[in-house]
């Protein structure tokens, strides 16, 4: 924005019919350091990333998307099979992130951070996906924005700059809330477990099924019997 490149963002995303090279060239400033066509552009780039994680709305619908549709799959760290081995089970694990019981989160937790398993989410469709192609949540972005593939002259760079705000800034971000989410809420769903055994055992009769009777001596008020 320093260098004078919004108004170069704000007008291929508005008019994906123009040029960007082309309009990129009346940018060129050597005295802002922006020396050629690839800088323009790629601060114009950043600018539309930025744009997109600030916005709530879009976020928001992204994170909520992901909480009720991804994936948490869990792979060993090459090399750590044996070290790893109590955590085997899930080597090769996914599940509904949403579903994923607390027991077995905290479990994946722990192998995470013992270095045995990596964690990430996904969305179903996005595993038959070929890598060039966008995912559903690329696209959702790109709805969200207004970007069509239409092949007029700026989509092609308008595509690649939802790409990197998905998978440099956004992807990165929300995995990171949706799998705190998930920890506070298994270990509150644990505590809350725990807790309802131990009120089990403390009002547990403490000689078991047997008739107790309780005596409290007393030389002026007698003996009283429980």
């Amino acid at each position: 924005r320093e260098r004078g490149l919004e108004p170069l963002a704000r007008l291929l995303l508005a008019e994906p019919q123009r040029d960007p090279e082309r309009e990129a060239q009346r940018f060129i400033d050597h005295g802002r350091g922006v020396d050629d066509v690839a800088t323009a552009l790629d601060g114009a780039q950043q600018i539309l990333v930025e744009g997109f994680t600030e916005d709530a709305a879009l976020v928001g619908r992204l994170r909520e998307g992901l909480w009720n549709d991804a994936l948490l799959a869990s792979t060993v760290v090459r090399g750590k099979e044996t070290e790893g081995i109590k955590f085997s089970d899930y080597f090769a694990h996914a599940e509904p992130l949403r579903r994923t019981p607390s027991h077995r989160a905290l479990a994946l937790f722990r192998g995470e951070a013992s270095g045995f398993l990596r964690l990430r989410l996904s969305l179903p469709e996005d595993d038959h996906l070929q890598r060039n192609e966008p995912g559903a949540c690329e696209r959702a972005i790109a709805r969200h924005a207004g970007i069509r593939d239409r092949q007029r002259p700026a989509d092609a760079w308008l595509h690649e700059t939802v790409r990197v705000a998905w998978r440099t800034r956004l992807a990165p971000a929300i995995e990171k809330d949706l799998l705190r989410r998930l920890r506070e809420r298994a270990e509150e769903e644990a505590i809350r477990v725990f807790a309802g055994n131990l009120r089990d055992l403390l009002l547990a009769a403490p000689a078991g099924a047997r008739a107790t009777l309780g005596l409290d001596p007393g030389l002026r008020t007698g003996v009283k019997v429980a």
